[in-house]
């Protein structure tokens, strides 16, 4: 496997750790390199996280996965791809398409972002890799009507997924909202945080958990204290343990991004433990928050604001109701992890 990677974790990463702990447990050898990309930065978030998921394996499972850091051009890419016998790419990584075909190795990639629009090289090697690849999984219906008005072959829609919560908290017993990202403009904080203010929510009964960290940190930090927003928790980053345990006893997860988001992951981490979604009409966060979430337009304080009043003023026997169809339809648009090995077995048994 080969992924981009801004030395944080994130969606890319939750999921090339999910899909690995799966093909590791069946047997597979795998070994990632996670390419540096500009702007990379380092924070031991990534490392923190995969060492708590590799924690549970056996000694012999561990044995059979390797992952490294690796620079652009880097000798390791055209090494790895060389000796090994199927290559998953995660987004157009023009390199790894190059090496495959140079080595005659069937290619996969998983696509996460939408085609930007104009004319510039880098895009049309892009298109290039996109279309050179055996099979073509977009992350979400928005990202593949950028990319494909018209179906090709061997493209599909298949959501990544990451190690989704398991055990439930009653419904009487969750409390308040949360949001869970990288804390960077367009993700919809600083809109959140006003439409917050704007209800004046006991903070006993509805506080707002803001999990992660990024560069909006101490805007944020000042804006809680000029304004004086009471009920804000902020935990800052914490494992994938405690943001599973954060997710479950939450009683509405809140993604209100204005920035075309490509999926939106921790509605789906929400849906699968019950907890219903307040979410933007934004790019793919429609698709996953739900048929039965709370939405509101994208960017607007006062249409979010009123979504978290809705939320706070619902009868119990409605939110039970609404929290049971969030969960329900959650197995209609989820695949499961073993579509991939399928599909890698059905090449490797073409060559």
């Amino acid at each position: 496997m080969l992924a981009p990677c801004l030395g944080k974790f994130g969606g890319i990463e939750t999921f090339c750790l999910t899909l690995i702990e799966d093909l590791i447990r069946q047997g597979a050898i795998v070994r990632l390199l996670r390419k540096k990309v500009p702007l990379f930065q380092d924070d031991q978030s990534i490392l923190k996280n995969e060492c708590e998921i590799r924690s549970s394996w056996t000694e012999e499972e561990d044995k059979r996965f390797t992952s490294q850091w690796v620079n652009p051009r880097d000798l390791e890419i055209k090494n790895a791809i060389q000796d090994c016998d199927l290559v998953h790419l995660h987004n157009p990584m023009v390199e790894g398409v190059w090496y495959a075909k140079k080595f005659s190795k069937p290619c996969v990639m998983t696509i996460y972002n939408w085609r930007r629009k104009g004319i510039h090289p880098r895009l049309w090697v892009w298109n290039w890799a996109v279309s050179q690849v055996d099979r073509r999984w977009y992350i979400s219906e928005f990202v593949w009507d950028s990319w494909e008005k018209k179906r090709r072959k061997n493209s599909a829609r298949l959501p990544v997924v990451s190690r989704m919560p398991k055990e439930e908290t009653s419904p009487k017993q969750r409390k308040g909202f949360l949001f869970i990202g990288r804390w960077v403009p367009n993700k919809g904080i600083r809109i959140l945080l006003e439409a917050f203010k704007q209800v004046s929510a006991n903070p006993d009964d509805w506080p707002l958990v803001m999990l992660g960290d990024g560069p909006l940190k101490k805007e944020v930090l000042k804006t809680i204290k000029n304004k004086n927003i009471q009920g804000v928790q902020l935990p800052g980053f914490v494992s994938e343990s405690e943001r599973h345990r954060y997710t479950r006893e939450a009683k509405w997860m809140v993604t209100p991004p204005h920035t075309q988001e490509d999926l939106g992951l921790t509605p789906l981490e929400a849906r699968s433990v019950g907890v219903p979604c307040i979410a933007s009409t934004d790019g793919g966060v429609k698709e996953t928050a739900g048929m039965h979430a709370l939405f509101c337009k994208p960017g607007d304080v006062n249409a979010l604001a009123e979504c978290l009043k809705t939320a706070m003023q619902m009868e119990d026997s409605q939110y039970e109701e609404r929290s049971k169809l969030a969960k329900e339809d959650l197995e209609k648009y989820v695949r499961p992890l073993y579509e991939y090995a399928d599909e890698y077995q059905i090449l490797l048994n073409q060559e």
